[in-house]
């Protein structure tokens, strides 16, 4: 399985287990795919995950950077920016241990809340940088 998949399936158990998050995105966690449109709100969505790996050094982190989404309706931007917070501090204070990868940092490099065109939902947006290396190489 690759890198990608293998991380973001953690950071989902992360989230899906983690009781804030459960009590402000429902149980089971809303954690809708990238191509769904419509899904009750609240709601997390992955939206892009890029991977670089140090071509130079194949032993070396690989650099992973992900955008996740919250949309939020009820509570205003207000509401929006508790809700990004909430998801930010539960993966940085989380252990992440994904099968097969060792993770060395997961922090938020970014972090913004956006009016939609609706003028009643609210958008955020998080970028997290992770790095990682094979459990071979640790």
């Amino acid at each position: 399985m690759s890198a990608q998949i293998l991380l973001e399936t953690e950071l989902s158990r992360v989230l899906s287990s983690s009781e804030p998050i459960q009590s402000a995105f429902g149980t089971p966690v809303r954690i809708v795919s990238a191509d769904q449109t419509r899904s009750a709100i609240p709601f997390l969505r992955f939206i892009r995950h890029e991977f670089r790996a140090d071509a130079r050094a194949h032993d070396g982190p690989a650099e992973h950077r992900l955008s996740l989404e919250v949309f939020s309706r009820a509570g205003g931007r207000a509401e929006a920016i508790r809700l990004l917070h909430l998801v930010e501090e539960t993966l940085r204070t989380a252990v992440l241990a994904p099968e097969g990868l060792h993770v060395v940092l997961c922090h938020a490099v970014y972090s913004d809340v956006f009016l939609q065109s609706d003028q009643t939902s609210f958008r955020g947006l998080l970028r997290l940088r992770v790095l990682s290396e094979a459990v071979s190489n640790v």
